[in-house]
């Protein structure tokens, strides 16, 4: 597939990666780095004609391709953002459950999701096996999805959704019985986080290998490159958001600290409001960055700012709001112009109300909004230090 000539895509890419890694650097820029997240690999929320159905099946590696290959076509033909073209071997957060005993069901137009618990007994813990590769669950399919883009595009390879050993827990066992395992067998509870995490550990550092990328490179959190030599890894801890902070400092923040320092460092995502873990987020070792999807909670971000410094870049997401003019406005009147990425991803929402047709030209308006907004607060802080 020709995307952009060979010179034009690294020249894109360069650009992309050096507003990054300036936003990583907190340096004060002429208007924030901003990415329209419409390359998505997810199909929730697709429109249903465009997905191939038989993108999860065993030795249908193309479709996936073409999916993602027709996205990244259009997206570099209408937008001059940040989102540097990748391919993505995509089959739901839950691989690392379906390799560990999780039941998989499979439902037309969705994503594989985990059917039930595989652990009922705190006494089964300690019978835990790690997975193998090449037979257990999804795995396999991932890593012979990873060896075709590989032979067949000349494009990075990503490894695949990478939920944090927290959210492989709970799949093992369910949240209620979990968080009940917490307060009366805390014991068995980090013995599954610890197996969690080396498992985690073990199946991202395979997928680099069968990818080519470097341990502490490779990473698009949600679509945003990550440059070599940051940080390697991201994880997915939407589940965050429902435990307390003692909890979450106890049995995940550990954990977490351990994936991250194994491949150079990394950054974190969760949707939600996430305020009452941002101490937690920033006590953990290796994290160099904050992928939040807000859901308009700005306060989170605006202190998440004042508490992180210049030690975590802030990435910024959200589904592209019905009215972006207002939505933006009120997140750029709070920002510090400085270790922040933006971008909007477009809902199944928009694609509804507008048709596809449309919603490019919601995306291109939030994007023009963002920039008029950073202009001006760039502006404000200018004047603020001249005084």
């Amino acid at each position: 597939m020709t995307i952009l000539r060979p010179t034009d895509l690294a020249a894109r890419t360069e650009r992309a990666l050096a507003l990054v890694r300036a936003a990583y650097r907190h340096e004060l820029l002429e208007s924030p780095p901003l990415l329209v997240g419409d390359v998505n690999y997810w199909i929730t929320g697709e429109d249903p004609a465009r997905i191939p159905l038989d993108c999860f099946e065993p030795g249908a590696y193309a479709s996936q391709q073409a999916f993602q290959e027709s996205k990244i076509t259009a997206h570099l033909a209408t937008y001059d953002d940040i989102y540097v073209p990748y391919l993505f071997p995509w089959y739901g957060t839950v691989v690392v459950p379906s390799a560990l005993g999780c039941p998989i069901v499979f439902q037309p137009g969705e994503e594989p999701a985990v059917r039930g618990p595989a652990i009922t007994e705190p006494a089964q813990v300690a019978r835990l096996v790690p997975p193998d590769p090449e037979r257990d669950g999804l795995m396999p399919r991932v890593l012979a999805c990873i060896d075709h883009f590989r032979a067949h595009s000349d494009l990075p390879v990503s490894f695949t959704d990478n939920q944090g050993p927290l959210n492989i827990a709970l799949n093992l066992v369910g949240l209620e019985r979990l968080v009940i395992w917490m307060a009366e067998d805390p014991t068995v509870v980090h013995e599954l986080m610890d197996f969690c995490t080396t498992v985690l550990i073990d199946w991202l550092r395979l997928q680099k290998e069968r990818a080519g990328a470097r341990a502490n490179g490779g990473a698009f959190p949600h679509l945003v490159p990550l440059p070599d030599g940051i940080g390697g890894v991201w994880l997915s801890d939407d589940d965050s958001t429902v435990l307390s902070p003692r909890l979450y400092q106890e049995f995940v923040v550990p954990y977490n600290g351990r994936v991250l320092r194994a491949f150079g460092g990394g950054t974190l995502h969760y949707c939600g409001d996430g305020s009452h873990q941002l101490e937690n987020y920033l006590a953990t070792d290796g994290l160099v960055g904050i992928n939040v999807w807000c859901m308009g909670h700005f306060r989170q971000v605006f202190r998440a700012q004042e508490l992180f410094g210049d030690r975590v870049t802030i990435m910024i997401g959200d589904y592209t709001p019905l009215e972006p003019e207002p939505y933006f406005a009120d997140l750029f009147a709070g920002l510090v112009p400085r270790g922040v990425i933006v971008a909007t991803y477009p809902s199944p929402s928009t694609a509804l109300r507008y048709g596809t047709g449309q919603v490019e030209a919601v995306q291109r308006g939030a994007t023009e909004t963002g920039r008029r907004a950073w202009e001006v607060m760039q502006r404000l802080a200018r004047g603020s230090r001249a005084r």
